[in-house]
């Protein structure tokens, strides 16, 4: 074996590398010996101390001697009291400041390791008192919330027609009045603010009069109905959008369970990938179904099967082109959604399920199926199709149930020559439409999205836009809005030029990433490492380095069925991101959830009255064929 006489060693500097480590070090250098730099040591500190010395002789004493009780010079003592009292207060502050720092750490490292929602709002709160109060005029226009909520009390005391209610609501009734959803304003807050809370109550109990007032001639019921369906249409609806990220999907778990838990989930979910497969559970349950979901059903959620050994897996990559066989996911999707299409789920609870897939043909867009688009494709196969990342899992055919309820392909297949047909398959949504903003506001009429982003390649980018605002400010944030615009143009330009190497990528990174609410996994996910704990670095520690390695360990993690611990730890982390976004949600959705509690009422109470009118028609009828029978 040949082995080389000379070894590489890198570069490193010797001795200090500032200039007056250098010229201290220079001047020991010229020193004969350990005597003489002790002597030259000795001779600079006495000139430096007879300098001082001089100092204190020529500047110091004299004031000194005129501050002297002694000489009952009154100024002079008062000097020199102020003096110590500046200091003591210097001294106090300091160690006051240390003590509130202190404290914040202590409710701040509480907040992260809260198991329940009651610990996390005691921590919450606690370090609220201890925060400076910030001007809230600033973030929203206070006085104009004022004053319509003024205007609201006032009607509702001096008018008693609903008409007049019916009128002046449907004249001036808008979501973000007065800038008050604004992101900042609800930053790490417990509840919504006061003035904000009271506007929204206002506004719901005034549609609660509308809604529970007798009908009379003064408005009906099919008045009241028209009523809150044009108000709720030009209010708004809401969308819970959840990204993909394979295993890391766990994160979403927590979003929707503490979303379920507070009354704030949205008739409209939409996702891809992982994503879709919570938002198919969500979508196929009634309320009580869902809490009994979350209590245990929801950690048999395994998306992968084994990998097995290294040829096992090149054996199927070369078979397949895909690293997991997809049957698993396939038989947990049958089980968990039971067969149903979206038309089918829509009747059954009343959700909106929007599901993206794309397509591996160069020229076909990207689709978001649900019930207007694609009523009879069956949810499980729009859940496997849109979980088909290349590699992963190979791409799937759409299934769907004709008029007699069998499952035939949505599509049908391509002829290629005289003998071989080959299906139409489609892929994972969110390389094309992780999050699908556009097609929702066009379809359901969404104006205000929630967001849970849980991609490994997107998370720890928002992270870092979220340390430039939080240390660098005002201007550090919008640096960071000026740095993510940059890069989704630079994407643009990629796709407008059609350069095939970076397509794929600029595809990917050039999607919209966040909604007006955005829930972002943390870029130290439990599930990456249990070296790199949340702790660590969600207090402000972190940096570039460190979360390159950890967005390794996630895409390692991300293609692995998580264990009990890691699904666990990834679920509370997810309630606790959610928790500091409730504040914002119910500022943004409250008066949508007293339209749609409204439109709810109405409506059964419409069913109601027909069906009461439908008993008499045949008790009528009954009763003229018994006489006619006399």
């Amino acid at each position: 074996m040949d082995v080389s006489s000379e070894s590489g060693v890198d570069s490193f500097s010797i001795g200090p590398s500032s200039l007056l480590g250098r010229s201290i070090a220079f001047r020991v250098l010229l020193c004969k010996s350990t005597s003489h730099v002790r002597r030259e040591i000795s001779r600079i500190l006495t000139a430096y101390l007879s300098r001082f010395n001089g100092v204190v002789r020529n500047y110091l004493w004299p004031v000194v001697k005129w501050s002297r009780p002694r000489n009952n010079n009154t100024l002079g003592v008062l000097v020199i009291l102020t003096l110590i009292a500046l200091f003591l207060r210097r001294f106090t502050d300091l160690k006051l400041k240390a003590e509130v720092a202190r404290r914040r750490k202590l409710w701040r490292n509480m907040m992260k390791s809260a198991v329940t929602y009651e610990e996390w709002a005691h921590a919450a709160k606690s370090l609220d008192k201890e925060l400076r109060k910030t001007d809230e005029s600033d973030l929203y226009d206070e006085e104009l919330v004022r004053n319509k909520l003024q205007e609201l009390r006032t009607r509702r005391e001096r008018s008693s027609s609903l008409r007049e209610i019916v009128f002046s609501m449907r004249a001036d009734l808008v979501r973000n009045l007065g800038n008050m959803c604004n992101p900042e304003l609800h930053e790490g807050r417990l509840h919504v603010p006061k003035l904000i809370k009271e506007y929204i109550d206002e506004v719901a109990t005034q549609l609660r009069m509308v809604c529970d007032g007798d009908d009379s001639e003064e408005i009906s019921l099919e008045e009241k109905l028209a009523f809150i369906h044009e108000t709720r249409h030009a209010f708004g609806r809401t969308a819970l959008l959840l990204s993909g990220g394979a295993a890391l999907g766990a994160f979403h778990v927590g979003v929707v369970r503490t979303l379920v838990e507070n009354k704030l989930l949205p008739r409209i979910i939409a996702g891809s990938s992982v994503g879709s497969a919570m938002c198919s559970v969500v979508a196929t349950r009634s309320w009580p179904e869902l809490q009994s979901f979350f209590e245990d059903s929801w950690r048999s959620m395994q998306f992968f099967d084994q990998i097995g050994g290294i040829f096992t897996a090149f054996k199927r990559i070369m078979a397949q082109g895909a690293v997991h066989e997809i049957r698993r996911l396939q038989m947990m999707l049958r089980h968990l959604t039971d067969n149903l299409t979206f038309q089918e789920a829509y009747d059954m609870t009343g959700r909106v399920l929007g599901i993206t897939v794309c397509s591996p043909r160069k020229h076909e867009p990207p689709r978001c199926l649900n019930y207007l688009t694609s009523p009879h494709v069956v949810i499980w196969s729009a859940v496997t199709a849109s979980c088909a990342f290349p590699g992963l899992f190979e791409a799937q055919e759409l299934m769907a149930k004709n008029r007699a309820g069998q499952l035939v392909p949505y599509h049908p297949p391509f002829h290629i020559g005289l003998d071989g047909m080959t299906p139409r398959r489609w892929r994972d949504g969110s390389l094309e439409a992780d999050l699908p903003i556009q097609q929702l506001k066009e379809l359901f009429n969404v104006n205000h999205f929630v967001v849970s982003q849980a991609n490994p390649h997107i998370t720890p980018l928002l992270r870092l836009k979220q340390m430039a605002g939080s240390y660098g400010g005002e201007l550090g944030a919008k640096l960071g809005r000026v740095a993510e615009m940059e890069v989704k143009h630079r994407c643009n330009q990629v796709l407008e030029i059609g350069f095939a190497p970076l397509v794929g990528a600029a595809k990917l990174f050039g999607q919209d990433w966040e909604g007006d609410v955005t829930i972002v996994m943390p870029a130290t996910f439990s599930q990456a490492h249990d070296d790199f704990s949340f702790d660590h670095m969600a207090g402000g520690t972190e940096d570039s380095y460190l979360i390159s390695i950890l967005f390794c360990l996630q895409l390692m993690k991300a293609i692995q069925n998580p264990s009990y611990v890691e699904l666990e730890m990834s679920a509370n982390q997810g309630r606790r991101c959610t928790w500091e976004k409730i504040s914002a949600i119910k500022t943004n959705c409250g008066i949508e959830v007293a339209l749609d509690e409204c439109a709810s009422v109405l409506n059964h109470v419409r069913r109601l009255k027909r069906s009461v009118k439908d008993l008499e028609v045949r008790r009528e009828e009954v009763s003229g064929d018994e006489l006619e029978f006399d």
